[in-house]
């Protein structure tokens, strides 16, 4: 009996999902980027909220660390199109442009993932 609640409980904690908060930066200065940051954080404490579905990807990756790390490019894809602004500065000295700095970021989004059968399903916590 023991051993069949071990096994129950340690197939239901397998099932939930991973919660995170993920932002991503990209800094450019006169049309050149300087610098790019894909920052993803593991949630300390479970989320509250509905999860509206971001986006879903096929993988083979046993976790969200490592599949992230091979597809970024995706992933700030997927970012980009639900949560992106735009901060602009420039600066000019007698009449001539000087500086200008654009700065292309996300708000940090709390999501939830999922592996199931070789997909990775984003959702959103709102």
């Amino acid at each position: 009996m023991v051993r069949k609640t071990f096994a129950l409980i340690f197939a239901l904690v397998a099932a939930v999902a991973e919660e995170y908060y993920i932002s991503y930066t990209l800094v450019s200065r006169d049309l050149l980027a300087i610098s790019d940051s894909l920052k993803i954080s593991r949630a300390m404490t479970p989320l509250a909220g509905d999860a509206v579905p971001l986006c879903s990807f096929e993988t083979e990756e046993a976790d969200f660390e490592s599949w992230a790390a091979k597809n970024s490019q995706g992933l700030i894809e997927c970012l980009l199109r639900h949560s992106a602004s735009i901060r602009s500065y420039s600066r000019t000295e007698s009449n001539i442009p000087a500086k200008n700095l654009d700065i292309l970021t996300t708000t940090i989004l709390p999501v939830q993932v999922e592996f199931n059968d070789g997909l990775v399903n984003i959702k959103k916590i709102q």
